[in-house]
């Protein structure tokens, strides 16, 4: 079985991905009364602190589950074709046959491909897609994440316009061979290809009364339209430009991404604000309270420092209120689905 998982920045899709094949690498072991092995192979290159910090985060997020973690940056075909030479495997090469398999994230490895030595260059897409053939024809379940880059505003320059394609090239393509492709939102998981495909959730499990409704989407979707017309509200609170007590009374905030922002700009931390939304909400039993935020991690990682972590943490705090929320929808082109 192969599931390809995608997702923006900070959605939650690592954390999902983990889960996933760790599930499925339970209840193999169990169905075979053997223990199976269990890879992680990683593609992101440790360039300086930003990135290590970050890879210091996944392990840790890993630790205890069982993963042997394979470095491969480059050249998936290879490194498999060599665990079959005659004899010793290659070094760097491992087998892989009959194993659970985790390999995080294609967007690097893209991008490897593209600008390492060693890389594949104008035939990225090719190696990239034979590499994962293969590792589906091994493994008995491959579960494979990448990343949405392709939603922003911001024009391409010919080199990025390049690593788009070639991306959502071998996106296409790993989708095609996958069994299931699931799409993280939040931390809320959305079925693309696959059985659920389709559908929302059931009236069963709708809460009745619920303290938090968290509404995302794209900009200039609909988002606000859609919910003044289902929650029926005349007043709101714009996070783009209000005080930032005023969270502490609004019943509805709109432009909770730009509210971020300017938390994070003032030195305050995605900690303390969780806690205060939290807190708030448990106070305001009488009423829903209306969040109202962009998805911004759908697009290329951003030059500059600070946009870097913006993005990050507004997407580790959604996906916490995601969480902590009764409901959430998506609206796309003004129509909202349910997607908690």
């Amino acid at each position: 079985m192969m599931e390809l998982v995608t997702g923006g920045s900070g959605s939650g899709k690592s954390a999902y991905a983990e889960e996933r094949i760790c599930t499925l690498h339970r209840r193999l072991c169990k169905e075979r009364n053997t223990e199976i092995p269990l890879y992680y192979i990683a593609d992101m290159i440790p360039y300086g602190r930003e990135t290590e910090q970050k890879i210091g985060k996944h392990r840790q997020q890993r630790a205890g589950k069982g993963f042997a973690t394979l470095e491969w940056y480059v050249d998936l075909p290879g490194k498999l074709s060599g665990a079959e030479t005659e004899g010793a495997a290659q070094a760097g090469s491992e087998d892989l046959s009959g194993a659970c398999v985790l390999l995080e994230c294609v967007s690097n490895l893209t991008a490897n491909e593209m600008y390492e030595p060693g890389g594949a260059g104008a035939y990225t897409v090719e190696r990239i897609t034979e590499g994962v053939r293969m590792l589906r024809e091994r493994c008995a379940h491959l579960v494979v994440v990448t990343n949405d880059v392709f939603r922003e505003s911001v024009p391409d320059s010919d080199e990025m316009a390049q690593y788009k394609k070639n991306l959502g090239e071998v996106n296409r393509a790993l989708a095609q061979m996958a069994d299931r492709v699931t799409e993280v939102v939040f931390g809320r998981t959305v079925c693309v290809k696959g059985e659920e495909a389709g559908k929302t959730v059931r009236a069963a499990d709708e809460g009745a009364d619920a303290g938090m409704i968290l509404i995302t989407g794209g900009a200039y979707q609909g988002k606000l339209e859609y919910a003044k017309e289902k929650y029926e509200f005349t007043k709101w609170t714009d996070g783009a430009v209000c005080e930032t007590d005023e969270i502490h009374s609004c019943r509805v905030l709109d432009h909770f991404h730009l509210f971020i922002r300017r938390w994070l700009q003032t030195g305050k931390t995605q900690e303390e604000l969780i806690r205060l939304l939290f807190e708030q909400d448990e106070d305001q039993q009488e009423e829903k309270r209306i969040i109202i935020c962009d998805e911004t991690g759908c697009g290329l990682v951003p030059v500059d420092a600070f946009e870097r972590e913006y993005r990050e943490t507004a997407g580790r705090i959604c996906t916490a209120l995601a969480e902590h929320a009764d409901e959430v929808y998506r609206v796309v082109c003004g129509i909202g689905m349910r997607i908690k």
